[in-house]
């Protein structure tokens, strides 16, 4: 159906608006298209959105068989308290600090062309861009790499790269490349983050793999303050130097 003079068909109330102004074009998206909002503080859960529990990690990982080896050798020889870069108040790094379930919140800053994560755990910041760039080449790797991320109907779709190589609690090289697909569900206890990692590390896997993880929300949920260093000086100024963590 058209209008008796300008030739705009009215099929809604933007298309009438367009009548009244000289036909001027508008552009149209469905709602399916439109970002969702992930604004909001939220908690990693080890709870899926059916109330069971959600495995994170599979019995066994895709190694390849020499990687197998020498990452068995070396947890054979592991200790938390003198081996583990967190134990130094070092980031958790990527993917590592998406996947914790540990319970520190988790905030999201969503601008049109910037998403930004804070992690209250190490007080760790992820930038993901959402202008279309791709990643500059030669950057010096980093414990969170660089995020550049695109809307895929109602899921936000995240490739990192440029990440540290790093060997625990998994081993990873430099070319590990990572994407994070966001979606928010609904589940038994309201609304919920679905996040779904794919590694890909041709150094050090033999196939691409996805884990699953979730975050949730409840009433009264904040950010709080975390400095891991003020605990490893409180043992050097105790007197307690044999028990700071291995640098």
């Amino acid at each position: 159906m058209t209008s008796a003079k300008g030739g705009c068909p009215r099929r809604s109330y933007l298309h009438l608006l367009a009548t009244v102004l000289g036909c001027l074009p508008i552009s149209m998206s469905s709602a399916d298209d439109a970002p969702v909002d992930f604004t909001g503080i939220w908690m990693p859960t080890q709870i899926g959105p059916d109330g069971e529990r959600n495995e994170v990690f599979p019995e066994a990982l895709p190694f390849l068989p020499e990687v197998q080896t020498r990452n068995e050798e070396f947890l054979a020889d592991f200790k938390h308290e003198v081996d583990d870069s967190r134990r130094s108040c070092l980031p958790y790094g990527m993917p590592r600090q998406m996947l914790t379930v540990a319970q520190y919140p988790t905030e999201i800053i969503q601008t049109e062309d910037r998403i930004t994560i804070l992690v209250e755990l190490h007080n760790d910041v992820r930038r993901i861009y959402m202008d279309g760039r791709a990643p500059p080449d030669g950057l010096r790797p980093t414990w969170m790499g660089y995020s550049v991320g695109r809307w895929e109907g109602q899921s936000l779709v995240v490739t990192t790269t440029d990440i540290r190589e790093h060997g625990l609690p998994r081993p990873q090289s430099r070319e590990l490349t990572l994407q994070e697909r966001f979606t928010l569900i609904e589940g038994q206890a309201g609304p919920m983050i679905e996040l779904e990692i794919t590694h890909e590390d041709p150094r050090i896997y033999s196939r691409p793999f996805t884990l699953k993880t979730y975050y949730r929300q409840y009433e009264g949920l904040e950010m709080g303050e975390y400095f891991c260093n003020e605990d490893v000086w409180r043992l050097n100024l105790d007197g307690n130097p044999s028990e700071l963590p291995w640098r």
